[in-house]
């Protein structure tokens, strides 16, 4: 099985990036059009996307593993390249944190390439998008109160 796994800074502590990564509140602002499920092992969630022409586009799955401000592990369920997996590792450094994505299981052959690098490019823009909330929004708490 093959991964993708990136380190990204960011100049917020663990917590607020914690909070920006699994309030469902806070992910409609950067992540995806709309959020379901809160974190807690085994309940369900579901990101979806509206692409204009391409369509609407929904990913579910469950949470399998919580340990705040520290780990969130998401499975999908009938994920088109299987048994697909998402690692959150959060790490203070300083005044700083690293996040550490690692999305992985796909199938080590080259049939499912366009997914993996999907993944990565997708992951990556989404750290982009992040990056863009967070520094619009330092306290990212407030865009809920805000509703």
């Amino acid at each position: 099985m093959r991964e993708i796994k990136k380190d990204y800074e960011f100049p917020y502590s663990v917590e607020i990036l914690w909070d920006t990564c699994t309030i469902y509140e806070i992910l409609i602002h950067w992540l995806a059009d709309e959020v379901r499920g809160r974190p807690k092992i085994g309940q369900e969630f579901s990101w979806s996307w509206k692409f204009g022409e391409e369509g609407e586009f929904t990913t579910k799955g469950i949470y399998e593993s919580i340990e705040p401000n520290k780990l969130l592990v998401l499975r999908w369920k009938n994920h088109p390249a299987g048994d697909i997996f998402l690692k959150l590792e959060f790490k203070q450094k300083g005044n700083d944190s690293i996040l550490t994505i690692t999305n992985g299981g796909y199938p080590d052959s080259d049939h499912f390439n366009l997914w993996l690098e999907g993944a990565e490019a997708g992951w990556d823009d989404q750290v982009e998008r992040l990056r863009n909330f967070l520094k619009n929004n330092p306290n990212p708490r407030e865009v809920i109160s805000n509703k």
